[in-house]
């Protein structure tokens, strides 16, 4: 990644920012529906919380990588604390989360008519998958009609792990999302396991 502010530094804070605005979604839910809350009053002394303003300013311009890092770290272990301490000892909470989930990605989803090249660029700029240099997300078959791709590496599971927290979980939170993104799309959403997903034109 190059060591001077450009698009590409924009588009991952982007994604970044989408991460927080959805855990921030999940805990308004939360209180909504009158989830145990409690639990997160100490999530920014715990790990901090994302910086607002125009990325130009806010960002460290003699470390760009490493800051973006971090920010990636900030919302990952954010998001699994959130889902952690939400559904411990409450069976219900993973569907309230997941709801709200599809929901976010409803606000944030794809224009109709998308192919599926257009569906896996769409996903690419909006769910953080690492830095760019991790190469997470790896095209393994193409045409008009599907597009398949392969996680390299699950990029997620060390930040769930460090708050104690099932990365199951992400993925059930993911998968909602994603499912909303591309709801009305004409392209049907598949994870096929182990890493493995698709995107189908109907």
């Amino acid at each position: 990644m190059s060591a001077i502010l450009g698009p590409i530094h924009h588009w991952l804070f982007r994604k970044i920012k989408i991460q927080n605005d959805l855990t921030n979604a999940l805990i308004a839910t939360a209180k909504d529906k009158g989830l145990n809350v409690a639990a997160l009053a100490d999530i920014d002394e715990k790990f901090g919380s994302l910086p607002e303003g125009d990325l130009g300013n806010i960002i460290d311009p003699t470390n760009i990588h490493g800051w973006l890092q971090d920010k990636i770290a900030i919302v990952e272990r954010r998001l699994a604390y959130v889902a952690k301490n939400l559904t411990e000892g409450n069976a219900d909470a993973i569907g309230i989360i997941c709801e709200r989930a599809r929901a976010f990605g409803k606000e944030n989803a794809i224009e109709s008519g998308a192919s599926p090249v257009d569906g896996f660029e769409y996903y690419e700029n909006t769910f953080v998958s690492g830095m760019p240099c991790d190469g997470v997300n790896m095209i393994v078959n193409e045409d008009s009609d599907e597009l398949m791709w392969q996680e390299t590496v699950d990029i997620h599971k060390q930040y769930w792990d460090e708050v104690g927290a099932n990365v199951a979980l992400f993925y059930e939170i993911r998968n909602a999302m994603i499912e909303g993104v591309f709801d009305g799309s004409g392209l049907t959403y598949y994870a096929l396991g182990n890493g493995s997903y698709k995107l189908v034109r109907e």
